[in-house]
């Protein structure tokens, strides 16, 4: 990602969590955090917990992230609002003035640099992943195609994105996107792919109502894990029947060089302490070598679509 990339994502991360722009600039935002956004990104579980046990107003924290420091002039940097001369302006001698006794001061803004591979951006991407694993959306209408006397059916898919891993000693990982309509059963492989060419909201269009589901969600996934297992199944597992092979062999040689050393052992004590420390290598290899394949849920979500299939 470049730094344009990283600004129009961390920009719609703000939209998204509500939270207040103070100054924008083609290179840089000041921004002041929702109550969601700092729960995620400040580390601040103690303050949180007092502000839910005692109902207090929360504070949150102030940033200033620059997207471009490389590019950026000193014109479009934000200002903190300290006493210096760039907010009072300067006197004779260049000092600032003096500020007044009584001067309250202003929010403490945290200046940071935010780029791709930065810590303050990894944060955001888990507070995406987080927040958008599992969500409701609805397909736009082609607009002024419709009746607008007429109401629209739309009824529900449960669409999931599956990480399936082939492990052994090496490591593959592929992904299914695959969704499942909750009124009839089908089960569509290329679901998320349909979905790029589709217009979709968080709200509910208007003149659209939506159709009884025939299936629960615990159903609809059952079926979907059941399906993709019948999908693998239909695998090429040579690549499991080589790594076994792998396994034996190592195995083999392990054995080969602890027994001989068990055998010549000086005492049981010692025999004892060599049959612990073969047992633990042949855990260890065991565990690095056999061939398993694990699926795992990455997200999912409730589509409501128009018709029914």
């Amino acid at each position: 990602m470049n730094a344009k990339q990283v600004q129009k994502f961390v920009l719609s991360y703000l939209e998204a969590t509500q939270c207040q722009m103070m100054e924008k600039s083609p290179n840089h935002v000041t921004v002041k955090l929702s109550p969601e956004a700092d729960r995620q990104l400040t580390n601040r579980p103690y303050y949180w917990s007092f502000v839910d046990r005692t109902g207090a107003e929360p504070e949150t924290m102030t940033f200033s992230w620059q997207f471009a420091p490389a590019e950026a002039s000193e014109a479009t940097r934000p200002q903190s609002g300290g006493t210096g001369a760039s907010v009072y302006g300067s006197v004779a001698g260049g000092a600032p003035p003096p500020a007044p006794l009584f001067a309250q001061p202003g929010p403490r803004i945290i200046r940071e640099d935010v780029y791709f591979g930065s810590s303050r951006l990894a944060q955001i991407f888990d507070s995406v992943r987080l927040g958008g694993r599992c969500i409701t959306l609805f397909e736009e209408p082609p607009r002024g195609r419709l009746d607008p006397l007429r109401s629209n059916p739309y009824t529900a898919w449960l669409g999931a994105n599956f990480k399936v891993g082939y492990e052994c000693d090496m490591k593959r990982e592929e992904l299914y996107g695959w969704g499942i309509s909750l009124a009839t059963g089908v089960i569509d492989e290329r679901f998320f792919e349909k979905l790029r060419e589709r217009r979709l909201t968080a709200k509910l269009p208007s003149n659209v109502h939506l159709l009884r589901n025939g299936l629960s969600l615990r159903k609809g996934m059952t079926q979907l894990e059941h399906a993709l297992e019948r999908k693998l199944k239909g695998t090429d597992f040579g690549w499991a029947v080589e790594a076994n092979e792998r396994r034996k062999d190592e195995m083999k040689r392990i054995e080969a060089y602890y027994e001989p050393m068990i055998s010549r052992a000086a005492n049981e004590e010692q025999a004892e302490a060599l049959r612990g420390r073969f047992r633990q290598r042949e855990a260890e290899i065991d565990w690095q070598y056999r061939p398993r394949v694990t699926i795992s849920v990455m997200n999912c979500g409730i589509f409501h679509l128009p018709g029914i299939d």
